[in-house]
């Protein structure tokens, strides 16, 4: 077992020669992916709806009112996301193993906008062209907790919770903006979603273009 706490440096740590470097200017480019084709699950409601929550078992929702509207774009710490257009009968997609088809690129990151009932971690498939698919690991905190058990940032915080039947006020939800890294160098064209129905994701957003600061092809 590894200690939890932070080790003391050592003397060695405390004379290491650290050299800092200017690299070359990045312009990351993004891949919105629209998921309005995949929407299962209703998990924000107004205050008229509120018996259509589907969050978690007890009827939860996210207030809407405290949300971007439906089928604009949304900015999370300089990430862009298609928010989802939604409808009666969904605003989100609740994990259940999609297939989700991608423009053939090498892309290095993959950032999500997700909530969780209770904590979730599992495994992001993405399949390359080369016929490899690999497992990226994916955490994402509790919507009510409101810890970031993964080292997520909360994309938004709303003031209160929706009940099927009223509304709390000073109960506070949270919906994260997670990520995973794609090492690979390769052309991925798809991207599998956990089999995990307490994990809800509302967009997708990849980021490209990092790696030829670098000289790395694209």
């Amino acid at each position: 077992m590894y200690p939890t706490s932070h080790p003391a440096p050592t003397a060695a740590v405390a004379n290491r020669v650290v050299r800092r470097l200017l690299g070359p200017a990045i312009r990351p480019e993004f891949c919105l992916i629209g998921v309005d084709d995949l929407l299962n699950n209703r998990a924000v409601t107004s205050v008229s709806d509120l018996a259509r929550g589907q969050l978690n078992v007890w009827g939860n929702s996210f207030p809407a009112a405290e949300l971007p509207t439906p089928g604009t774009l949304a900015e999370v710490d300089g990430i862009p996301f298609a928010w989802p257009n939604g409808r009666s009968d969904g605003d989100n997609v609740r994990c259940e193993g999609q297939l989700i088809d991608l423009p053939p690129e090498q892309y290095d990151w993959i950032y999500l906008l997700a909530a969780s009932e209770r904590r979730s971690e599992d495994t992001l498939w993405v399949y390359y062209d080369d016929g490899h698919a690999d497992p990226l690991r994916l955490g994402v905190s509790d919507f009510l907790d409101g810890t970031a058990a993964f080292g997520e940032r909360p994309a938004f915080r709303t003031e209160r919770m929706h009940y099927p039947h009223h509304v709390q006020q000073g109960l506070s939800t949270t919906m994260w903006l997670a990520r995973a890294g794609m090492p690979r160098r390769g052309r991925a064209r798809a991207l599998r979603l956990p089999r995990l129905v307490a994990l809800h994701v509302f967009a997708i957003t990849l980021m490209t273009g990092t790696d030829e600061a670098n000289g790395g092809a694209r």
